[in-house]
C-alpha cells in the first residue's frame, strides 16, 4: 500500500512558532520512517475513520526497511502511546496526508525527535531532558523505555547472516 495515497495538494494550514521545514532537522532514514509512522498513528488517534494505522501496518516495509519492520514500527507505536499517557497537553504533528503540512516539522514533533535520536546515540542525559519537555514534566518512565527498545531495535542489522 502506498503510504501517499489520499494526499491533499494543498491546504489553510497555520504554521506555529517553532515549526520547520522538514529538511531542516537534518534526519536519517530511520528517524524520517519514525516521524512518517508517528505521523500515520497520530492521524488515527485525531481522525479514526482515516485508517492511519493501516497505512501504518501495511506500509511498515516502507517506513523501515529491511528485517524487523514490523517489529520496528510496534516499537514506534509503543512510543506514541507512552507519549499520549503522559502528556497533558494535544501533541502537535503535521498531517501526513497533505502535501503542503507533511514539509513542516512541528516543534512536537522535533521533541520526540531528539528523544529517539538521543536513544539511539546513547546520549541519556540529553534523552531524559527531551523526553521532560515532551511530556511537559510529567513521567517519562515510560517514554524512556520505549524509545530505548525503538532504538535497539532500529539500529540492528538488517539481517543475521549464518555462516557454514
Amino acid at each position: 500500500e502506498n503510504p501517499m495515497a489520499g494526499r491533499t495538494r494543498n491546504c489553510q494550514e497555520v504554521r506555529s512558532e517553532g515549526d520547520v521545514p522538514i529538511c531542516e532537522i537534518e534526519a536519517d532514514t530511520v528517524e524520517f520512517g519514525f516521524l512518517a509512522v508517528v505521523r500515520q498513528f497520530c492521524l488515527s488517534f485525531s481522525e479514526p475513520d482515516s485508517n492511519g494505522w493501516v497505512t501504518a501496518v501495511r506500509a511498515s516495509e516502507c517506513f523501515f526497511p529491511g528485517a524487523n519492520s514490523l517489529e520496528k514500527m510496534h516499537a514506534a507505536l509503543a512510543v506514541v502511546h507512552e507519549m499520549r499517557t503522559s502528556r497533558r497537553a494535544v501533541f502537535r504533528f503535521s498531517n501526513p496526508r497533505c502535501d503542503c503540512c507533511s514539509g513542516v516539522v512541528t516543534r512536537d514533533e522535533q521533541y520526540l525527535l531528539k528523544v529517539i535520536r538521543h536513544a539511539r546515540a546513547g546520549r541519556r542525559s540529553a534523552m531524559v531532558s527531551s523526553a521532560m519537555i515532551l511530556c511537559e514534566g510529567n513521567p517519562t518512565e515510560g517514554v524512556i523505555a520505549a524509545a530505548l527498545r525503538f532504538a535497539s531495535l532500529a539500529d540492528m542489522p538488517d539481517h543475521n547472516v549464518v555462516g557454514f
